[in-house]
């Protein structure tokens, strides 16, 4: 029994090395994982030195182990052979030959087929014809395996583009299948590989817009500090600010995206000459990456500003996990001279939560607590309740979103520190000697209102 397994695996490993000298365009189709080259990657790699473009289609087979569980013993040594063929047949119906650079099976439930596209717009639809090669994928599985199982499998797809690196080809390609088996997992839509590829486009080449909106002192009516806001190109579902964040969050992009907009803000500070405070948003993702602080501190020496001028809001968009272990990070920031705020306190528990773990420096309430807040007693009950909790904890309170002088009466009758919104300012690019007589006027306005307010 045992000379006979020997001798089957001699046979295999002999074929295997048969295959050596021929040219990897002839094995593209499901190459065996050859030690010495891998000629799919190959392919990639000789496409990408032309100047050439290359995508990954993953496909996985889903609950494909448990599927398998149905085949009978004598069908289960053919199940592989089939699914492939039945795969490059329905592949070929929508990938042309020249298109064509090569298909592998990483795991025995996940294929990826290797495209060559020539345009932004082309990758575009590498989403749509993914999908195209699932439905008639599934279909075919069902009509050839249906005398032998009971169950049909459900396949899941995700695109990627094989980007440059560094690191050599095998590295990009693990990149590439790493975020198309994310999209995968997520089920995304088919336009998620074309957006993906736009925003990875908007960051290299740094196609982001910096805007400024003032925080103002409500007891002077000076200009306290500016909110660094960002907005993507126009005539783009990223030049809504909510929309590019939360893109960025489901790609793992928001690490690099929110780096870009410290650089953007770090620049315009310089250009602009800003002396006052500046806001920048930041999540605790990117908080989390060990090599932040060091690039952020080594920006600024270069740029010759002080940290001092530095305010983080800590937003919601990605909750904290850890505390202990953001409290450790904030600490460290702070000891540069870094400080916090967290945003958004009073709509909700966790903003609350951050505010008792963290103690940051500044807190800034809610749009949704401040709107309509002199025709509501409660929102004006909790205005004072989040005033009596940062006196205590020696926190500054900055109040967002106000639209109305009426809204601001009731932070100036309730001596709120600052306030931030279209009532002041709308967010608009920094121009000093127009800021300069704008706030001008509205100093002497809030220095008004603060006398009527006091009954001077």
């Amino acid at each position: 029994m045992r000379s006979m397994v020997n001798n089957g695996t001699w046979r295999k490993q002999l074929s295997m090395l048969s295959l050596l000298p021929l040219p990897d365009r002839m094995l593209k189709y499901f190459p065996p994982g050859f030690i010495l080259r891998d000629p799919v990657y190959r392919r990639v790699e000789k496409l990408k030195r032309s100047g050439g473009k290359a995508a990954l289609m993953l496909f996985h087979l889903e609950d494909y182990h448990q599927w398998l569980k149905e085949a009978t013993p004598d069908f289960l040594v053919r199940v592989e052979k089939e699914l492939r063929k039945i795969f490059l047949e329905t592949a070929r119906m929508y990938i042309t030959e020249d298109d064509f650079i090569g298909v592998k099976q990483h795991l025995s439930n996940e294929i990826s087929l290797f495209v060559r596209f020539d345009s932004h717009q082309d990758f575009g639809r590498c989403g749509l014809v993914a999908g195209k090669i699932r439905e008639e994928f599934e279909k075919r599985i069902e009509r050839q395996f249906s005398l032998h199982m009971e169950s049909s499998l459900t396949i899941r797809t995700g695109c990627s583009v094989i980007e440059d690196s560094a690191n050599g080809m095998g590295f990009a390609i693990e990149a590439a299948y790493q975020q198309a088996m994310a999209a995968a997992a997520k089920n995304l839509p088919a336009h998620f590989a074309m957006q993906t590829m736009e925003l990875k486009e908007i960051i290299r080449m740094e196609n982001l817009t910096v805007l400024t909106q003032p925080i103002m002192d409500l007891k002077t009516g000076e200009v306290y500090g500016w909110e660094i806001l960002s907005r993507g190109p126009k005539n783009s579902v990223f030049h809504n600010p909510v929309e590019l964040f939360e893109f960025a969050d489901q790609t793992d992009l928001l690490p690099e995206l929110e780096w870009l907009v410290i650089q953007k803000a770090i620049r315009e500070i310089t250009e602009r000459q800003i002396k006052e405070q500046v806001f920048i948003n930041i999540t605790p993702v990117s908080l989390s990456d060990p090599q932040l602080l060091g690039r952020l501190l080594e920006h600024l020496k270069l740029s010759g500003l002080d940290s001092t001028q530095f305010i983080f809001e800590i937003t919601e968009r990605h909750s904290i996990n850890d505390f202990e272990q953001m409290a450790g990070i904030v600490r460290s920031y702070r000891t540069q001279g870094f400080r916090f705020a967290v945003d958004d306190a009073g709509s909700g528990y966790s903003s609350l939560q951050s505010i008792s773990e963290l103690i940051p420096d500044i807190i800034k309430i809610d749009k949704s607590v401040i709107r309509n807040i002199d025709r509501e007693a409660v929102k004006q009950a909790m205005l004072r309740s989040l005033l009596y909790f940062a006196e205590n904890i020696n926190c500054t309170v900055i109040a967002e979103g106000v639209e109305r002088e009426e809204e601001a009466n009731v932070l100036l009758q309730n001596q709120v520190h600052m306030g931030q919104g279209y009532y002041f300012a709308r967010p608009q690019p920094f121009e000093h000697g127009r800021n300069v007589i704008q706030f001008q006027t509205l100093k002497e306005k809030i220095i008004h209102m603060r006398k009527m307010a006091s009954g001077q």
